[in-house]
C-alpha cells in the first residue's frame, strides 16, 4: 500500500513561533554557535555507564544492587555468545563495541576469514539517547533469539566506554568504524547487513543508509526516527535549511533500493509520529525514482513502476526456507511501515512484544526475498 504524503497543516501561531526559532537558529550558525549548542543539548548519556570491562576483557553488566553480573552462562545454553571489543583508535576516539551471535553461526570470531563468513543476518544496532550498551542489552539478545539474527551494538563518543566527545560527525564516524569492524574482523556479507537505529539511532543509520556504494547494506529499520532536528522544533519545512542538522530526510533521498521498515507510536511524544510518515514518504518517491530508471533493473516486459515479472523458486539457505518470490515489484513493496496505535517513544518493543516480532520477522523474510532476487538476476 503506497504512503500517504503526511499533512502539513500548521496553525498561524504555530508558524509565527516557528519563524522566531528559525531566525534564532540561523543566528546561532551565522555566529558558529551551532555545534556547541547541539553537544550541549541533543546528547545526553546516561550519568552512569550500564556495564564494565573486566580485565580479562569479559563484558559484565550492573544488577540492581550495582555489582557486576555475567549472563555467558546462561546464554551459552540457549545457543548465544557474546563479546566485547573496541574498534582501532582514530584520532583521540576508540569506540566500545558488543557482538551477541549464534554459536552455530560461528563459534569464536577469530576463525572467520575472507573464506567464511557468517550465515546469519547481522543488524548494526545504533541505540537512542540517554543510554548504552549496558542499558540495551536485553534488546539485543531478544532479537538474536527471536530474530535469529547477529547482532553488532556499540556506543556513540562520549557514551558507555567509548572515548571522544559527544558529537554530530561523531556519530558518522562511529558507525563507519562499526561497519569496517563487521566487514573486516567480521567479514559479515554487505547484503546481509541489517541497519537498525532507534530514535537518536535513526540518525547514523539514514546517514550510513546514503552512502550505498561506499558501504552497502541489505536493509534499513528506523524506530521513531526523526526527520530533522530543526523539524522537531518547528514542525514541516519545505526545504532543509542549511543550518539544519540529524537531517534523516535528506539521508534518505540518497539511498538506494533496498527493504526498509519504519516503525513508530502514535502516541508519541517525544519525536511526533508525522516524522516518521515524512521520511516514509521520501523513501517511496525515492525508491520509485531508482526503479523506474536505469538504475535498478528491470524486466522488459515490467510497465512503469514495476521492476521485475515473474515467480521463481529460491532457497534461504542459512535457514533452509524455500520461498517463491514474485519478481513483480513496485516501489512500496520494499517499505513497511508500522504506526502503532497508543505506543509512546520507548515501549513498542516492551507493550506490542508479540506484534513487534511479528513486524520484524516479517520484515527480514523481505530482506531474505530482496537478496535472492538480486542473485538471481546478476
Amino acid at each position: 500500500m503506497a504512503v500517504q504524503q503526511p499533512r502539513r497543516e500548521e496553525a498561524p501561531v504555530l508558524k509565527k513561533r516557528s519563524r522566531r526559532l528559525l531566525h534564532i537558529f540561523a543566528c546561532l550558525h551565522a555566529c558558529r554557535l551551532k555545534n556547541c549548542l547541539v553537544n550541549r543539548l541533543a546528547f545526553k548519556p546516561p550519568q552512569k555507564c550500564g556495564y564494565t570491562i573486566a580485565e580479562n576483557g569479559k563484558f559484565y553488566l550492573y544488577d540492581s544492587k550495582g555489582l557486576p553480573i555475567s549472563l555467558s552462562h546462561t546464554l551459552s545454553e540457549q545457543g548465544i555468545r557474546y563479546y566485547h571489543a573496541f574498534t582501532p583508535k582514530r584520532g583521540w576516539q576508540r569506540i566500545s563495541l558488543l557482538v551477541v551471535y549464534h554459536t552455530d553461526d560461528f563459534d569464536m570470531p577469530n576463525r572467520l576469514s575472507k573464506h567464511r563468513h557468517p550465515t546469519r543476518n547481522f543488524v548494526i544496532f545504533s541505540h537512542g539517547n540517554s543510554t548504552d550498551m549496558g542499558y540495551m542489552f536485553g534488546t539485543y539478545v531478544n532479537l538474536a533469539l527471536r530474530q535469529g539474527v547477529n547482532v553488532i551494538a556499540y556506543d556513540y563518543s562520549g557514551y558507555g566506554l567509548s572515548t571522544g566527545s559527544v558529537g554530530e560527525k561523531q556519530l558518522y564516524s562511529n558507525i563507519e568504524q562499526v561497519y569496517t569492524y563487521l566487514r573486516h574482523e567480521l567479514y559479515a556479507r554487505p547484503e546481509k547487513i541489517i541497519l537498525y537505529g532507534n530514535s537518536l539511532g535513526s540518525v547514523p543509520s539514514s546517514y550510513l543508509a546514503s552512502l550505498p556504494h561506499k558501504y552497502p547494506i541489505g536493509g534499513l529499520v528506523l524506530e521513531a526516527p526523526l526527520a530533522s532536528a530543526v523539524r522537531l522544533h518547528v514542525g514541516h519545512l519545505q526545504r532543509t535549511p542549511v543550518f539544519d542538522v540529524f537531517t534523516n530526510v535528506e539521508y534518505l533521498k540518497s539511498k538506494q533500493v533496498c527493504p526498509t521498515l519504519i516503525m513508530h507510536g502514535t502516541h508519541d511524544a517525544v519525536i511526533p509520529i508525522q516524522h516518521a510518515m515524512e521520511l516514509a514518504y521520501v523513501v517511496e518517491i525515492r525508491h520509485a525514482e531508482l526503479m523506474n530508471s536505469g538504475n535498478h533493473k528491470k524486466s522488459p516486459n515490467a510497465t512503469s513502476g514495476e521492476s521485475l515479472y515473474t515467480t521463481v523458486q529460491g532457497e534461504s539457505h542459512e535457514e533452509g526456507r524455500s520461498h517463491e518470490i514474485a519478481l513483480h515489484k513496485r516501489p512500496e513493496d520494499y517499505l513497511r511501515t508500522w504506526w502503532v496505535p497508543g505506543a509512546n517513544h520507548n515501549n513498542i518493543q516492551s507493550d506490542y512484544t508479540d506484534a513487534y516480532n511479528r513486524t520484524m520477522t516479517t520484515f527480514l523474510e523481505v530482506c531474505d526475498e530482496w537478496r535472492i532476487m538480486r542473485k538471481l538476476l546478476r
